[in-house]
Protein backbone atom coordinates (compact mmCIF):
# COMPACT_ATOMS: atom_id res chain seq x y z
CA UNK A 1 0.00 0.00 0.00
CA UNK A 2 1.61 3.34 -1.34
CA UNK A 3 0.96 6.48 1.40
CA UNK A 4 1.26 9.76 0.36
CA UNK A 5 3.85 12.47 3.03
CA UNK A 6 3.69 15.79 3.62
CA UNK A 7 6.70 17.42 3.43
CA UNK A 8 7.43 19.85 7.07
CA UNK A 9 9.92 22.66 7.05
CA UNK A 10 11.41 22.84 10.37
CA UNK A 11 9.37 24.68 12.70
CA UNK A 12 11.66 27.01 13.93
CA UNK A 13 11.76 28.35 10.23
CA UNK A 14 7.76 28.55 10.98
CA UNK A 15 5.72 31.94 11.21
CA UNK A 16 2.20 31.58 13.34
CA UNK A 17 0.45 31.77 9.93
CA UNK A 18 2.56 28.89 8.45
CA UNK A 19 1.65 26.33 12.05
CA UNK A 20 -2.02 27.69 11.51
CA UNK A 21 -2.36 26.15 8.49
CA UNK A 22 -0.24 22.98 8.91
CA UNK A 23 -3.77 21.40 9.93
CA UNK A 24 -5.59 21.75 7.08
CA UNK A 25 -2.25 19.91 5.27
CA UNK A 26 -1.82 16.88 7.35
CA UNK A 27 -6.00 16.12 7.08
CA UNK A 28 -5.31 15.62 3.46
CA UNK A 29 -2.20 13.79 4.18
CA UNK A 30 -2.03 9.74 4.92
CA UNK A 31 -0.86 8.98 8.48
CA UNK A 32 -0.84 5.22 7.99
CA UNK A 33 2.64 3.93 8.48
CA UNK A 34 3.01 1.55 11.85
CA UNK A 35 2.43 1.82 14.99
CA UNK A 36 5.34 4.39 15.51
CA UNK A 37 2.79 7.42 13.31
CA UNK A 38 -0.64 6.24 15.39
CA UNK A 39 -2.05 9.26 17.56
CA UNK A 40 -1.90 7.53 20.88
CA UNK A 41 -4.79 9.12 22.83
CA UNK A 42 -7.94 8.08 25.06
CA UNK A 43 -11.64 8.76 23.02
CA UNK A 44 -12.36 10.51 20.07
CA UNK A 45 -11.13 13.88 21.29
CA UNK A 46 -7.67 15.61 22.34
CA UNK A 47 -7.92 16.16 26.16
CA UNK A 48 -5.91 18.90 27.50
CA UNK A 49 -6.26 19.80 31.48
CA UNK A 50 -6.93 23.06 32.80
CA UNK A 51 -6.45 23.82 36.53
CA UNK A 52 -7.95 26.85 37.53
CA UNK A 53 -9.29 28.65 40.67
CA UNK A 54 -12.93 28.29 40.29
CA UNK A 55 -13.49 28.98 44.24
CA UNK A 56 -12.08 30.97 46.81
CA UNK A 57 -9.87 33.76 47.30
CA UNK A 58 -8.36 34.52 43.44
CA UNK A 59 -10.97 32.84 41.71
CA UNK A 60 -12.67 35.94 40.06
CA UNK A 61 -9.27 37.80 39.64
CA UNK A 62 -7.80 34.66 37.70
CA UNK A 63 -10.87 33.83 35.60
CA UNK A 64 -10.01 36.52 32.90
CA UNK A 65 -6.66 34.39 31.87
CA UNK A 66 -8.75 31.74 30.86
CA UNK A 67 -10.57 33.63 28.03
CA UNK A 68 -7.60 32.93 25.53
CA UNK A 69 -8.30 29.49 26.38
CA UNK A 70 -11.75 29.23 25.12
CA UNK A 71 -10.26 31.30 22.11
CA UNK A 72 -7.58 29.21 21.26
CA UNK A 73 -9.78 25.79 21.35
CA UNK A 74 -12.33 27.83 19.07
CA UNK A 75 -9.93 28.29 16.65
CA UNK A 76 -7.81 25.52 16.59
CA UNK A 77 -11.17 23.26 16.24
CA UNK A 78 -12.23 25.36 13.52
CA UNK A 79 -9.42 24.35 11.84
CA UNK A 80 -9.29 20.95 12.19
CA UNK A 81 -8.32 20.50 15.60
CA UNK A 82 -4.83 18.54 16.28
CA UNK A 83 -4.40 15.57 13.95
CA UNK A 84 -8.18 15.79 13.03
CA UNK A 85 -9.51 15.48 16.26
CA UNK A 86 -11.09 18.31 17.84
CA UNK A 87 -9.62 19.60 21.54
CA UNK A 88 -11.38 19.41 24.45
CA UNK A 89 -10.88 20.99 27.78
CA UNK A 90 -10.92 19.39 31.05
CA UNK A 91 -11.39 21.02 34.18
CA UNK A 92 -10.41 20.75 37.74
CA UNK A 93 -10.93 23.43 40.84
CA UNK A 94 -8.05 24.11 42.83
CA UNK A 95 -10.10 26.31 45.51
CA UNK A 96 -7.55 29.14 44.91
CA UNK A 97 -5.20 27.03 47.25
CA UNK A 98 -1.30 26.26 46.01
CA UNK A 99 -1.51 22.65 48.54
CA UNK A 100 -4.55 21.51 46.37
CA UNK A 101 -2.10 21.25 42.73
CA UNK A 102 -0.87 18.12 43.18
CA UNK A 103 -3.91 16.32 43.59
CA UNK A 104 -5.51 18.58 41.15
CA UNK A 105 -3.05 18.03 38.71
CA UNK A 106 -3.00 14.04 38.53
CA UNK A 107 -6.68 14.46 38.77
CA UNK A 108 -6.76 15.60 35.07
CA UNK A 109 -3.77 13.27 34.16
CA UNK A 110 -5.65 10.53 35.43
CA UNK A 111 -9.42 11.72 33.54
CA UNK A 112 -6.69 11.53 30.20
CA UNK A 113 -5.39 15.16 29.61
CA UNK A 114 -2.64 14.65 27.22
CA UNK A 115 -1.22 18.15 27.72
CA UNK A 116 -1.69 20.64 30.54
CA UNK A 117 -2.46 24.57 30.94
CA UNK A 118 -2.71 26.23 34.06
CA UNK A 119 -3.13 27.17 37.27
CA UNK A 120 -2.57 31.12 37.40
CA UNK A 121 -0.24 32.28 39.94
CA UNK A 122 3.42 31.47 40.56
CA UNK A 123 2.60 30.23 44.52
CA UNK A 124 0.11 27.46 42.66
CA UNK A 125 2.20 27.32 39.20
CA UNK A 126 5.51 25.82 41.30
CA UNK A 127 3.17 23.45 43.12
CA UNK A 128 1.91 22.24 40.01
CA UNK A 129 5.18 22.18 38.03
CA UNK A 130 6.18 19.74 40.38
CA UNK A 131 3.84 17.62 40.06
CA UNK A 132 4.18 17.87 36.03
CA UNK A 133 7.53 17.05 36.03
CA UNK A 134 7.37 14.18 37.98
CA UNK A 135 4.72 12.54 35.64
CA UNK A 136 6.63 14.06 32.14
CA UNK A 137 3.26 15.75 31.16
CA UNK A 138 3.65 19.20 28.38
CA UNK A 139 2.50 21.81 31.27
CA UNK A 140 2.28 25.70 30.54
CA UNK A 141 1.13 27.57 33.91
CA UNK A 142 0.47 30.98 34.11
CA UNK A 143 3.12 31.70 36.79
CA UNK A 144 5.45 35.11 36.46
CA UNK A 145 8.49 33.54 39.16
CA UNK A 146 11.75 33.57 37.60
CA UNK A 147 12.05 29.97 39.10
CA UNK A 148 9.63 28.80 36.77
CA UNK A 149 11.84 29.68 33.68
CA UNK A 150 14.16 26.80 34.79
CA UNK A 151 14.07 24.00 32.26
CA UNK A 152 16.80 21.69 34.51
CA UNK A 153 14.54 22.31 37.35
CA UNK A 154 10.91 21.64 35.34
CA UNK A 155 12.06 20.49 32.03
CA UNK A 156 7.97 19.73 30.85
CA UNK A 157 6.79 23.18 31.90
CA UNK A 158 7.15 26.48 29.66
CA UNK A 159 6.63 30.03 30.69
CA UNK A 160 4.88 31.71 27.27
CA UNK A 161 5.39 35.25 29.22
CA UNK A 162 8.34 37.15 30.53
CA UNK A 163 9.01 36.77 34.42
CA UNK A 164 10.04 38.39 37.59
CA UNK A 165 14.14 38.84 36.64
CA UNK A 166 12.33 41.02 33.41
CA UNK A 167 10.20 42.62 35.64
CA UNK A 168 12.73 43.46 38.01
CA UNK A 169 15.13 44.84 35.55
CA UNK A 170 12.52 46.97 33.80
CA UNK A 171 11.29 48.12 36.97
CA UNK A 172 14.67 50.17 39.08
CA UNK A 173 15.61 51.11 35.26
CA UNK A 174 12.64 53.45 35.64
CA UNK A 175 13.12 54.28 39.16
CA UNK A 176 16.68 55.44 38.39
CA UNK A 177 17.02 56.55 34.53
CA UNK A 178 13.34 58.11 34.24
CA UNK A 179 11.69 59.21 37.56
CA UNK A 180 15.40 59.75 39.48
CA UNK A 181 14.29 58.28 42.69
CA UNK A 182 16.40 57.34 44.86
CA UNK A 183 14.17 56.10 47.97
CA UNK A 184 12.28 52.73 47.04
CA UNK A 185 9.98 50.69 49.28
CA UNK A 186 8.93 47.72 48.23
CA UNK A 187 5.51 45.86 49.58
CA UNK A 188 5.25 42.88 48.26
CA UNK A 189 2.56 39.63 48.85
CA UNK A 190 3.35 37.07 51.02
CA UNK A 191 3.30 34.60 47.64
CA UNK A 192 5.69 33.08 45.43
CA UNK A 193 5.43 36.13 42.98
CA UNK A 194 6.26 38.90 45.93
CA UNK A 195 9.11 36.89 46.94
CA UNK A 196 10.48 35.91 43.06
CA UNK A 197 9.53 39.75 42.26
CA UNK A 198 10.95 41.61 45.43
CA UNK A 199 14.22 39.50 44.79
CA UNK A 200 14.57 40.60 41.56
CA UNK A 201 14.12 44.08 42.65
CA UNK A 202 16.18 44.05 45.09
CA UNK A 203 18.57 42.78 42.94
CA UNK A 204 18.11 45.27 39.91
CA UNK A 205 18.39 48.47 42.62
CA UNK A 206 21.88 47.03 43.65
CA UNK A 207 23.03 46.75 40.47
CA UNK A 208 22.17 50.50 40.22
CA UNK A 209 23.98 51.19 43.59
CA UNK A 210 20.19 51.21 45.71
CA UNK A 211 19.01 49.59 48.66
CA UNK A 212 15.42 49.52 49.05
CA UNK A 213 14.68 51.45 52.14
CA UNK A 214 12.45 49.07 53.39
CA UNK A 215 10.33 45.91 52.49
CA UNK A 216 7.21 45.19 53.92
CA UNK A 217 5.45 41.46 53.21
CA UNK A 218 1.31 41.21 53.27
CA UNK A 219 -0.39 38.01 53.79
CA UNK A 220 -2.99 37.40 50.72
CA UNK A 221 -5.70 37.70 52.77
CA UNK A 222 -5.33 41.20 53.79
CA UNK A 223 -7.76 43.48 53.77
CA UNK A 224 -5.89 46.50 54.58
CA UNK A 225 -2.57 47.54 53.82
CA UNK A 226 -2.09 51.04 55.77
CA UNK A 227 -0.19 49.81 58.17
CA UNK A 228 2.41 48.52 55.81
CA UNK A 229 2.77 51.76 53.71
CA UNK A 230 2.66 54.00 56.37
CA UNK A 231 6.54 52.14 57.53
CA UNK A 232 7.30 52.97 53.85
CA UNK A 233 6.25 56.55 54.04
CA UNK A 234 8.54 56.85 57.58
CA UNK A 235 11.57 55.09 56.16
CA UNK A 236 11.44 58.30 53.06
CA UNK A 237 10.24 56.37 50.59
CA UNK A 238 9.42 58.04 47.66
CA UNK A 239 8.75 55.33 45.41
CA UNK A 240 6.78 52.43 46.17
CA UNK A 241 7.49 48.80 44.34
CA UNK A 242 3.98 46.91 45.08
CA UNK A 243 4.40 43.31 44.12
CA UNK A 244 0.99 41.41 43.98
CA UNK A 245 -0.84 38.80 42.56
CA UNK A 246 -4.92 39.24 42.86
CA UNK A 247 -6.17 42.14 41.95
CA UNK A 248 -6.81 42.99 45.45
CA UNK A 249 -3.80 43.98 46.11
CA UNK A 250 -3.44 46.88 44.00
CA UNK A 251 -6.74 48.07 45.19
CA UNK A 252 -5.76 47.75 48.92
CA UNK A 253 -2.52 49.57 47.53
CA UNK A 254 -4.19 52.64 46.27
CA UNK A 255 -7.44 52.80 48.52
CA UNK A 256 -4.39 53.06 51.19
CA UNK A 257 -2.63 55.90 49.33
CA UNK A 258 -5.76 57.41 48.51
CA UNK A 259 -6.74 57.72 52.17
CA UNK A 260 -3.07 58.84 53.62
CA UNK A 261 -2.96 61.36 50.44
CA UNK A 262 0.68 59.96 49.67
CA UNK A 263 1.48 59.94 46.13
CA UNK A 264 5.09 58.78 45.76
CA UNK A 265 5.64 56.85 42.26
CA UNK A 266 3.57 53.20 41.86
CA UNK A 267 5.38 50.66 40.00
CA UNK A 268 5.07 46.79 39.72
CA UNK A 269 4.17 44.13 37.45
CA UNK A 270 1.16 43.93 35.15
CA UNK A 271 -1.35 42.86 38.15
CA UNK A 272 -1.42 46.84 38.81
CA UNK A 273 -3.50 47.25 35.26
CA UNK A 274 -6.90 46.38 36.31
CA UNK A 275 -9.95 49.21 34.84
CA UNK A 276 -11.71 48.74 38.20
CA UNK A 277 -8.88 50.30 39.76
CA UNK A 278 -8.70 52.95 37.04
CA UNK A 279 -13.07 53.41 37.91
CA UNK A 280 -12.74 53.67 41.69
CA UNK A 281 -9.10 55.47 42.46
CA UNK A 282 -8.34 59.58 42.74
CA UNK A 283 -6.26 59.97 39.40
CA UNK A 284 -3.66 61.20 41.89
CA UNK A 285 -2.96 58.55 43.08
CA UNK A 286 -2.30 56.77 39.53
CA UNK A 287 -0.32 60.02 38.28
CA UNK A 288 2.91 58.36 38.30
CA UNK A 289 2.09 54.83 38.06
CA UNK A 290 3.50 52.06 36.27
CA UNK A 291 3.76 48.32 35.40
CA UNK A 292 5.43 46.20 32.97
CA UNK A 293 3.78 44.78 30.11
CA UNK A 294 4.26 43.11 26.87
CA UNK A 295 5.43 45.11 24.25
CA UNK A 296 3.34 43.55 21.68
CA UNK A 297 -0.07 45.18 23.85
CA UNK A 298 0.99 48.78 24.08
CA UNK A 299 1.57 51.84 21.91
CA UNK A 300 3.46 55.29 21.86
CA UNK A 301 3.35 58.48 20.00
CA UNK A 302 4.72 57.18 17.28
CA UNK A 303 3.47 53.06 16.66
CA UNK A 304 0.12 51.71 17.03
CA UNK A 305 -0.60 48.22 18.30
CA UNK A 306 -0.35 45.63 15.09
CA UNK A 307 -3.34 45.06 13.56
CA UNK A 308 -3.38 41.02 14.95
CA UNK A 309 -3.29 42.25 18.09
CA UNK A 310 -6.36 44.88 17.76
CA UNK A 311 -8.30 41.97 16.78
CA UNK A 312 -7.59 39.85 20.03
CA UNK A 313 -8.28 42.12 22.03
CA UNK A 314 -11.34 43.19 20.16
CA UNK A 315 -12.36 39.09 20.84
CA UNK A 316 -11.07 39.37 24.18
CA UNK A 317 -13.52 41.98 25.69
CA UNK A 318 -16.83 40.42 24.03
CA UNK A 319 -16.26 37.73 27.46
CA UNK A 320 -17.99 38.54 30.31
CA UNK A 321 -15.48 37.23 32.66
CA UNK A 322 -12.79 39.71 31.29
CA UNK A 323 -14.36 42.88 32.25
CA UNK A 324 -12.30 44.73 34.53
CA UNK A 325 -9.19 42.84 33.64
CA UNK A 326 -9.02 42.79 29.67
CA UNK A 327 -5.20 43.80 29.66
CA UNK A 328 -4.16 40.47 31.36
CA UNK A 329 -6.90 38.22 29.94
CA UNK A 330 -5.18 39.50 26.02
CA UNK A 331 -1.81 38.91 27.71
CA UNK A 332 -2.46 35.14 28.98
CA UNK A 333 0.08 32.71 28.11
CA UNK A 334 -2.38 30.11 27.83
CA UNK A 335 -3.54 31.38 24.15
CA UNK A 336 0.28 30.65 22.41
CA UNK A 337 0.84 27.60 24.28
CA UNK A 338 -2.18 26.12 22.23
CA UNK A 339 -1.54 26.88 18.82
CA UNK A 340 2.30 26.31 19.04
CA UNK A 341 1.24 22.70 20.60
CA UNK A 342 -1.40 22.22 17.78
CA UNK A 343 1.56 23.29 15.59
CA UNK A 344 4.98 20.61 17.47
CA UNK A 345 2.39 17.61 17.37
CA UNK A 346 0.99 18.14 13.57
CA UNK A 347 4.73 18.55 12.83
CA UNK A 348 5.65 15.58 14.54
CA UNK A 349 2.61 13.43 13.16
CA UNK A 350 2.19 12.39 16.86
CA UNK A 351 1.74 13.17 20.34
CA UNK A 352 4.36 11.73 21.90
CA UNK A 353 5.49 13.95 24.73
CA UNK A 354 9.27 13.71 24.63
CA UNK A 355 9.28 14.79 21.03
CA UNK A 356 6.76 17.63 21.86
CA UNK A 357 9.37 18.35 24.39
CA UNK A 358 12.18 18.22 21.96
CA UNK A 359 10.50 20.59 19.31
CA UNK A 360 9.28 22.79 22.10
CA UNK A 361 13.35 23.28 22.91
CA UNK A 362 14.29 24.09 19.72
CA UNK A 363 11.47 26.59 19.22
CA UNK A 364 13.55 29.59 17.62
CA UNK A 365 11.15 33.19 16.68
CA UNK A 366 7.69 31.83 16.78
CA UNK A 367 5.38 34.34 15.85
CA UNK A 368 3.50 34.78 18.99
CA UNK A 369 0.24 36.86 19.90
CA UNK A 370 2.75 38.09 22.76
CA UNK A 371 5.58 38.40 21.02
CA UNK A 372 8.24 36.42 19.63
CA UNK A 373 9.12 32.91 21.11
CA UNK A 374 11.62 31.24 21.77
CA UNK A 375 12.94 28.39 23.91
CA UNK A 376 16.09 26.25 24.66
CA UNK A 377 16.46 23.65 27.01
CA UNK A 378 17.86 25.36 29.70
CA UNK A 379 15.25 28.57 29.28
CA UNK A 380 11.71 27.58 29.33
CA UNK A 381 11.10 31.63 29.18
CA UNK A 382 9.48 32.62 26.00
CA UNK A 383 10.30 36.25 26.30
CA UNK A 384 13.09 38.31 26.63
CA UNK A 385 13.71 41.12 28.71
CA UNK A 386 13.31 43.58 25.77
CA UNK A 387 10.09 42.49 24.49
CA UNK A 388 8.55 43.73 27.70
CA UNK A 389 8.40 47.84 28.55
CA UNK A 390 6.76 49.66 31.51
CA UNK A 391 3.45 51.49 30.73
CA UNK A 392 1.45 53.80 32.28
CA UNK A 393 -1.95 53.09 34.42
CA UNK A 394 -3.67 56.06 33.53
CA UNK A 395 -3.50 55.21 30.12
CA UNK A 396 -6.39 53.38 30.64
CA UNK A 397 -8.99 56.11 30.01
CA UNK A 398 -7.52 56.88 26.86
CA UNK A 399 -9.73 55.80 23.90
CA UNK A 400 -6.31 54.15 22.18
CA UNK A 401 -6.79 51.31 24.85
CA UNK A 402 -9.41 49.68 23.81
CA UNK A 403 -9.60 48.91 27.49
CA UNK A 404 -6.29 46.47 26.67
CA UNK A 405 -3.65 48.33 25.39
CA UNK A 406 -1.13 50.95 27.51
CA UNK A 407 0.90 53.68 26.40
CA UNK A 408 4.45 53.25 27.14
CA UNK A 409 5.97 55.16 29.64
Amino acid sequence: MSSQRTHLPHLSHLSRRDVLGLGSALAGASLMGGAQNVFAQRGDTIKIGSARAMTGLVASSFAPLYVSVKIAVEEINAKGGILGRQVEIVEADDESSPAKEPAVMRKLIDAGAQALLGPVGSSHTIAAATTTTAAKVIHAGGGWAEELADGRKYPYHYQFTYNTGHQGEAIARLIVEKLKLKKVGILQENSGLGESGGAATVRSLKKRGLEPVGIEVYPPNATDLKVYLNKLRAAGADAIVLWNSPVQGMLLTAAGLQAMKWYPALLGGNSLFSNTVLENTDPEVLKNAYGTLIKTMTYSATEAPGARQVAYAKRVVTFPEAKFWEINAAISPFYDYLHLLKAVVESEKRFDTERIKKAFDATKDYDGMIGSISFTPDNHCALTGDQMVMATLLSGKDARSMGVFRERA
